[in-house]
């Protein structure tokens, strides 16, 4: 994972959940748990990198039963 990457992503983060508003204890909760779900969603997706496009891209081989 790369490190600038994630640093970049959590600060971006932070500034969007600094920039909501929180009248009282349970708005204050709420949000910062959304920021945090979304926050780990991204840092998963780019520990794991690019999802193929192609499902079965690893199914390419050929079966030979039998033979």
């Amino acid at each position: 994972m790369d490190k600038q990457k994630a640093t970049e992503i959590l600060l971006s983060k932070l500034d969007e959940w600094e920039k909501m508003p929180k009248p009282d204890g349970y708005s204050y909760e709420k949000s910062f748990l959304e920021v945090m779900q979304g926050l780990q969603k991204e840092l998963l997706q780019l520990s794991i990198g690019e999802l193929p496009q192609d499902r079965n891209s690893k199914k390419k081989f050929k079966h030979k039963l039998g033979s």
